[in-house]
C-alpha cells in the first residue's frame, strides 16, 4: 500500500513538472486572458441580454481581438522606440525624485524603483526587439484563453466553488471574494483609470506637437506609472508639457493646460473616479503600489495582476486567523475572570 502511494505521488509530481515546463512561457498570456474575461464579463452579460449569447461572444471577442492586433502592430512599429524614450524620461524623473525630501520609507521605495525599473525596461526592450514572433504566439494564446474562458465562465465559476473543501469552505469563499475585491480595485478601477489618463496624455503630447508618436507613447506610459504612485501623479507630465509649450506659444500652453486639467488631473479625480469606486472595496494605495511594482520586479508583466492578488490573499488569511483566534482569546478571558 505504501509503495503504491509513493508511485502515485511520484507520478503526480512528474505530471505537474511536465505541465509547468509546458506552460511556463505562457503563464503571462494565460493570466491576462483570464483577467480580461473577468473585466469584460459584466459588459458581455449586458450585450448577451440584448442580442443573445452567440452575437455577444462575437462582438466582445471581435473588440478584444481588434485591440490585441493593434497592440501587436504598436509593439512592432512603435513600442521599441517608445521604450527607449521612456527609459530617458524615467532616468530624468528618478533623478528629480531623488532630490525630493520625502519620508525614509518612501525614499527607500523610490531608490529600489530607480534601480530595478531601468533593468526591467532594458529586458523589455530586448524582448520586444528580438521576439516579435514569440509575442505573436503569446497573443494567440491570450485570445484563445480569453474566448474559452468567456464561453465557459458560468461553468468555471461553479467548478471553482465546487472544489472548495467542505471543512474550510468559509475560508475558501473568503479568499475568492478577496481576489475579486483586489482585481476590481486594482484592474477595473486603479489601473484602468491610470491607463486612460496615460492614453489622453499621449494623445495630447502628439496633437500639441510636444513629441512624435514614440515619444508620446512613452510619455503616456510614464503618466500611467506616475498615477500609481501615492505622492506624485500624472499631472506632473502635463505641467512639464505646458512649461515646454510656454516657451513656444503661451496660447498653446494655456490650451494644453486646460486639456490636462480636464482629461488627466484633477477634474477626473473628482468627477469620474468617485463613481468608479463607489460600490467597490477600497484598497490602500501603498498596498496596491507595493503589490504592483513588487509583482513586476518578481514576476515581470504578469506581476501587475499576481502581486496585488498575493498581498490581498495574505490579508485575507490574516483576517481569517484573527476570526479563528478571537473566540479562543474571549474564552480565555472569561475563564480568567471566573478564576
Amino acid at each position: 500500500m505504501e509503495r503504491e502511494k509513493i508511485v502515485w505521488i511520484v507520478l503526480v509530481l512528474i505530471i505537474i513538472f511536465l505541465v509547468w515546463k509546458t506552460l511556463k512561457e505562457l503563464i503571462t498570456p494565460i493570466v491576462y486572458g483570464i483577467a480580461a474575461t473577468y473585466i469584460v464579463y459584466p459588459f458581455y452579460n449586458r450585450i448577451r441580454n440584448k442580442v443573445g449569447n452567440p452575437w455577444a461572444k462575437f462582438i466582445i471577442s471581435g473588440i478584444v481581438t481588434g485591440f490585441s492586433i493593434l497592440f501587436l502592430l504598436g509593439v512592432t512599429l512603435w513600442i521599441t522606440d517608445a521604450l527607449k524614450n521612456l527609459y530617458i524620461y524615467l532616468d530624468s524623473f528618478f533623478s528629480w525624485l531623488g532630490a525630493l525630501r520625502v519620508p525614509q520609507a518612501l525614499s527607500a521605495v523610490f531608490d529600489a524603483m530607480a534601480t530595478s525599473f531601468p533593468e526591467k525596461l532594458r529586458d523589455l526592450l530586448l524582448k520586444y526587439t528580438l521576439s516579435i514572433p514569440k509575442l505573436a504566439l503569446q497573443l494567440i494564446v491570450f485570445l484563445a484563453v480569453f474566448y474559452a474562458t468567456l464561453s465557459n465562465a458560468d461553468f468555471l465559476a461553479e467548478e471553482i466553488y465546487s472544489l472548495l473543501p467542505s471543512t474550510n469552505r468559509r475560508l475558501g469563499e473568503k479568499l475568492i471574494e478577496k481576489v475579486k475585491e483586489t482585481v476590481d480595485a486594482i484592474l477595473k478601477t486603479w489601473l484602468f483609470f491610470s491607463i486612460m489618463k496615460g492614453m489622453f496624455l499621449a494623445i495630447g503630447f502628439y496633437i500639441f506637437g510636444l513629441s512624435n508618436v514614440a515619444g508620446a507613447i512613452a510619455a503616456g506610459i510614464l503618466c500611467a506609472i506616475l498615477e500609481l504612485l501615492p505622492v506624485v501623479g500624472g499631472w506632473i507630465m502635463w505641467v512639464v508639457g505646458a512649461i515646454i509649450l510656454w516657451h513656444r506659444s503661451p496660447l498653446l500652453a494655456i490650451l494644453f493646460s486646460l486639456y490636462g486639467i480636464t482629461t488627466i488631473s484633477p477634474l477626473p479625480d473628482y468627477t469620474i473616479k468617485p463613481k468608479l469606486t463607489k460600490h467597490r472595496a477600497k484598497v490602500s494605495s501603498v498596498v496596491a503600489l507595493v503589490g504592483i511594482f513588487g509583482g513586476i520586479m518578481a514576476f515581470g508583466a504578469v506581476g501587475i495582476i499576481l502581486g496585488p492578488i498575493a498581498i490581498g490573499l495574505l490579508f485575507a488569511l490574516i483576517d481569517a486567523w484573527k476570526e479563528i483566534e478571537r473566540p479562543k482569546r474571549l474564552s480565555k478571558a472569561h475563564h480568567s475572570q471566573d478564576v
